[in-house]
């Protein structure tokens, strides 16, 4: 994904496998954790110049796939994507600081824009498949993210929900401490889940 901030500086999500790909000094993680990693990068709106640039990732194998400036609080940086690794960057006291299990697990990601410094992370999803595809915040600050499961997703509040299916949406706060809502919707399978 690609997006903008307030200067119109680019934002992108990635991700790689090489060992040599180009990190600049406020980098979150400056190497490769093993084999495949996300990536975010940040250019200026020219694209002349690299502003900054991490690796994000564990052991196994890491993708980061969105991100998003919050509305309300343009420091706040949110990632989501989809992670193998069980050592994956996590932040304690957030929703799920621990792998969850399965061979893929979605997370979360808060970074500040201004000091590029990792504020909170969590891994999103259940003991089988997840995986974090869209991210947005709201006006209040509230943290929405979406994806794929084809786990025992949590239902969370008086919601919207067709049982047992295979998509999500979830809001968390800013802190990424506490799941406020979330619900699934589809068909009420995951065996069409199209992943």
């Amino acid at each position: 994904e690609i997006i903008f901030d307030a200067s119109n500086n680019v934002y992108v999500a990635g991700c790689t496998e090489s060992v040599n790909f180009p990190v600049t000094g406020s980098a979150f993680q400056a190497s490769n954790g093993g084999s495949q990693d996300g990536v975010i990068i940040q250019l200026n709106n020219n694209l002349t110049s690299l502003l900054w640039s991490t690796y994000v990732g564990g052991i196994n194998n890491d993708a980061v796939y969105v991100l998003t400036i919050d509305k309300s609080d343009p420091s706040k940086l949110y990632v989501g994507g989809g992670t193998m690794s069980t050592n994956f960057p996590t932040t304690s006291g957030t929703h799920h600081a621990t792998y969850q299990g399965g061979t893929v697990d979605g997370f979360l990601m808060r970074f500040n824009s201004i000091s590029k410094a990792l504020v909170a992370s969590t891994f999103i999803g259940t003991n089988q498949y997840d995986q974090v595809y869209g991210v947005q915040t709201d006006s209040l600050g509230g943290v929405f993210c979406m994806g794929q499961t084809l786990g025992a997703y949590p239902v969370v509040g008086s919601v919207y929900s067709n049982p047992g299916s295979a998509q999500f949406v979830s809001k968390l706060n800013a802190t990424l401490t506490t799941l406020q809502v979330s619900t699934v919707y589809g068909s009420g399978s995951t065996v069409q889940c199209n992943i």
